[in-house]
């Protein structure tokens, strides 16, 4: 297997267990420099995202690669770019590693390396769920700052494919006019180079790389929330660019007015312009995914072997796209063709986390049964200690595995305040880091929620 066959196998199993955020800002950039039976150098863009890797992902990487190299018993990261030759190792040691050299590259044309260019218009699944979304897009990227679309604010779920189509209009503007000034940032690195700007002294140079952009992209909008600081400078930016007729498109997991802890003169400029949703695939356009795919990847499956797939993989582009890749992956590892009972069996043990006609009842049930407590306690006022912490794990688990918004998870409990329910699952996800009992019980939950009947 080659290095990059490697490393796309490894990160399709990463992208199924990470949130969008967390694999887009530290996995973006990264490859195998080197690889043997047992060791594999991974090749990072910087020293930040080295020492990030090592301290948190060390063991979810390993444990991906050794599904593709059952014998890797090492992984060491360095800091290299892919048409590179020297590598700084963290010991600050240099060892020579030969890699791909990157294709020569135009003085005129400008560097939007953030911008995956397989992501266009072209190869976007247009249905019922994203048709209006699409649309906008398409207007925006024809006429960029000067329609109403300016804001675009795009929000749906996770993995539902709303970097794709923000990522689409950069691509299409940059095919017609390749000097254009495209600048796309997941929120959170807005907020960190903002922060690494303050520290530095350098606000000005930060100001002038976001505030010159002739497209601003921003994904994932919702991590601006409680960022009061960060907030401010992304308002003036975002004013500096509309009263410029440069466009301004963000994409967030809710509606401008959900996102808790958003500034009100924030999610009211969002509403400017086009607000559009993207919703779950409807089973049509999921097999009109796979087979676009198929085709893509060279890849050719039964008719049958799509039909399960689509119906047992339901709620997110994301997690379809690498169910899909971890098949391919697994055929021509093990040079096997695929089968029904080969892939009932491949997603069971390599993708637990599928969500098989998962909903909020299961979830509330599932949690009540596993403490047996009763639901009308579980969905109650209550708060005797045996019943608020099961209570954060439905809110918990509503957040994480349905994606579902703050606002919706307190309905479905019964109509709480979104401010508890952001509490709960805070509590929650601080607790994962240090409490072993509160992972198996979880794990535990999670085997009884997905298991196949």
């Amino acid at each position: 297997m080659d290095r990059e066959t490697l490393w796309q196998a490894a990160l399709g199993e990463l992208e199924v267990s990470l949130s969008k955020a967390n694999f887009t800002t530290w996995f973006r950039g990264t490859f195998v420099a080197d690889a043997t039976d047992s060791s594999v150098i991974v090749g990072v863009p910087n020293t930040f995202a080295q020492e990030w890797l090592k301290k948190k992902y060390h063991k979810q990487l390993i444990e991906a690669l050794r599904k593709q190299m059952p014998n890797v018993t090492q992984v060491e990261y360095v800091v290299a770019q892919p048409g590179g030759v020297s590598i700084r190792r963290a010991s600050g040691a240099t060892e020579r590693v030969d890699t791909m050299p990157e294709p020569a590259r135009t003085a005129s044309e400008p560097v939007n390396t953030s911008i995956q260019k397989h992501h266009t218009f072209d190869s976007y699944i247009v249905g019922p769920a994203n048709r209006l979304a699409h649309a906008a897009a398409k207007a925006v990227a024809t006429e960029p700052g000067s329609t109403r679309y300016n804001p675009l604010f795009i929000y749906g779920g996770v993995g539902l494919g709303k970097t794709h189509l923000m990522q689409a209009i950069g691509n299409e503007i940059l095919r017609k006019n390749p000097k254009a000034n495209i600048l796309y940032a997941p929120c959170e690195r807005f907020a960190s180079e903002f922060i690494a700007a303050l520290g530095k002294r350098n606000l000005e140079g930060f100001k002038r790389r976001y505030r010159t952009a002739d497209v601003l992209l921003i994904d994932d909008i919702q991590f601006l929330s409680g960022k009061e600081g960060t907030q401010e400078e992304f308002f003036h930016t975002f004013n500096a660019l509309h009263q410029d007729h440069r466009q301004v498109v963000v994409t967030s997991d809710s509606k401008p007015q959900e996102i808790p802890g958003l500034a009100e003169r924030l999610s009211s400029r969002f509403a400017w312009g086009m607000v559009a949703d993207i919703q779950s695939p409807d089973y049509e356009t999921r097999i009109a995914i796979l087979r676009s795919k198929c085709e893509e990847k060279q890849f050719p499956l039964e008719d049958d072997v799509i039909d399960y797939l689509s119906r047992t993989v339901q709620s997110n582009i994301r997690e379809l796209e690498g169910t899909l890749n971890q098949l391919i992956t697994h055929c021509e590892l093990y040079q096997v063709q695929p089968s029904m009972d080969m892939v009932s069996k491949l997603l069971r043990d390599r993708n637990p986390s599928v969500k098989r006609n998962l909903d909020p009842d299961k979830v509330v049930k599932t949690v009540a049964g596993f403490f047996s407590v009763e639901l009308v306690d579980l969905l109650g006022t209550r708060r005797h200690k045996e019943l608020v912490y099961p209570r954060q794990i439905v809110m918990y688990l509503l957040r994480n595995e349905l994606n579902y918004s703050f606002p919706r998870i307190g309905k479905e409990l019964g109509g709480k305040d979104h401010t508890t329910i952001i509490h709960g699952c805070d509590k929650i996800q601080r607790e994962l880091g240090r409490n072993e009992e509160l992972k198996r019980e979880l794990t535990l939950i999670k085997e009884q929620l997905y298991a196949i009947a």
